[in-house]
């Protein structure tokens, strides 16, 4: 016995809103499968408050990356004790710092935190930048942020850099160690890392980023990307297929 028009376009749309409640933490999880994250970066000395930080944050372009690498063991920091020449670097980390900034949801775990490093050379001057990166619970890094580059006059702590970030998408809560690599901005020249082998402040820092931190209004500093379903093998965008059931169901009830 056929069954009823009426009833045959009832059986197509409980399968489509079957197909789409099935296919929502699909989607899902190919969205968390890209980084976000949203940096400035200045001198300490500069003492900006918090709304000048929040505009100059608000403003900056997002850093979209491949998903967060957690396969793997973090290496070491130390690349060399020595530049290329068989030296030892000019260029050392006198000291690092971090700052946990803002925990909206009050879970002990905060979207946004800043990195503050004081970078000494043997020369009068230097020009440098640092690129940074966080291991989560022991895996391996991944980056995350680079600074603007900036001069710093040999062993003056009056130089001091601060690079504040927050994280945006696609980390979860854990305990992060973060990894500083400074560079020569003049060649790109890698120069020196530190990281929490050197310093314990840069060990197990309680991060997460904005979609856990769930009392964060993303009004507040909106991070405009465009998010792009990837076709990953075993999974498809079921609402394209709307279009075709309708199709079908109108078809079944002409019959």
């Amino acid at each position: 016995m056929s069954l009823k028009p009426t009833t045959q376009l009832i059986a197509w749309l409980a399968i489509w809103v079957a197909l789409v409640l099935l296919s929502s933490p699909l989607m899902a999880e190919e969205k968390l499968q890209q980084r976000i994250s949203k940096t400035i970066s200045f001198s300490q000395s500069d003492n900006l408050d918090k709304t000048t930080k929040d505009a100059r944050l608000k403003q900056a372009d997002a850093d979209v990356m491949e998903s967060l690498n957690k396969e793997g063991f973090m290496e070491s920091t130390v690349r060399a004790s020595h530049a290329a020449t068989g030296g030892y670097t000019d260029i050392i980390v006198f000291d690092a710092s971090t700052d946990l900034i803002s925990d909206l949801n009050y879970d002990g775990f905060y979207h946004r935190f800043s990195v503050v490093i004081d970078v000494d050379t043997v020369y009068e001057t230097s020009y440098v930048y640092a690129q940074l990166y966080l291991s989560l619970e022991g895996g391996p890094w991944n980056y995350y942020a680079t600074s603007s580059s900036y001069h710093i006059y040999g062993d003056s702590g009056n130089d001091t850099f601060v690079i504040e970030t927050e994280l945006a998408e696609g980390f979860p809560p854990g305990y992060y160690d973060v990894k500083i690599e400074i560079y020569d901005a003049d060649t790109g020249q890698w120069l020196v890392s530190y990281g929490p082998y050197e310093d314990s402040s840069l060990s197990g820092l309680p991060l997460e980023d904005s979609y856990y931190d769930d009392s964060y209004d993303s009004g507040y500093y909106p991070v405009e990307t465009n998010v792009v379903v990837a076709g990953h093998a075993g999974s498809l965008n079921w609402l394209l297929l709307l279009p075709f059931m309708i199709i079908a169901s109108r078809r079944l009830a002409v019959r």
